[in-house]
């Protein structure tokens, strides 16, 4: 683990040699034999968010584990990694569980949740969960993005408009309002 640390994340920041590259290359700048197939990286992190570099976002095949014996358990690990480095971005829940979906779509800080999907290619929006196509996803405020929903040619569009008193107005009361 000390070696994919250094490797992907010298002096904590990621490395531009592992920004897209394969497996093989990752592997081979680390100094660690691996066979040619090896499609994906999985790493085991010491903690959960901050504790370990690892929970950064790595932009290459690489991806944590974690055990967890309750569902509790997932939801804390996944919001102290998205606090780290992913806030507002996507969160993927398997589960049929409705009761789980809904605390992951209140816990977690993301725009998107996707569910029973395969988030790489659905979180970009598809015509089967209704999420407009984009490959550009917001993040809203909690990524420091301005819109928390994919962007679209609606959100590249300059509107006028034009507001005038309504008739009839009145200023409701604090008592309205906070009621």
């Amino acid at each position: 683990m000390d070696k994919i640390r250094k490797t992907v994340f010298p002096d904590g920041v990621i490395s531009r040699k592992v920004v897209g590259q394969s497996t093989k290359t990752i592997l081979e700048l680390a100094g660690i034999d691996a066979p040619e197939n090896v499609r994906v990286i999985l790493v085991k992190p010491d903690a959960a968010g901050t504790a370990d570099l690892l929970n950064k976002e790595k932009m290459c095949p690489m991806m944590c584990i974690f055990s967890y014996e309750k569902w509790d358990d997932a939801l804390a690990i996944a919001r102290q990694n998205l606090l780290y480095e992913g806030a507002g971005h996507t969160a993927s829940v398997h589960s049929n569980n409705e009761k789980h979906i809904e605390q992951a779509g209140i816990a977690l800080p993301v725009s998107r949740v996707v569910v029973n999907q395969i988030s790489s290619t659905m979180a970009g929006g598809a015509f089967a969960n209704g999420l407009n196509p984009t490959t550009t996803l917001g993040c809203g405020s909690w990524g420091n993005n301005s819109i928390s929903e994919n962007l679209t040619y609606f959100h590249l569009m300059n509107i006028s408009r034009i507001a005038k008193i309504k008739p009839n107005w009145r200023q409701p009361s604090d008592e309205e309002i906070f009621a």
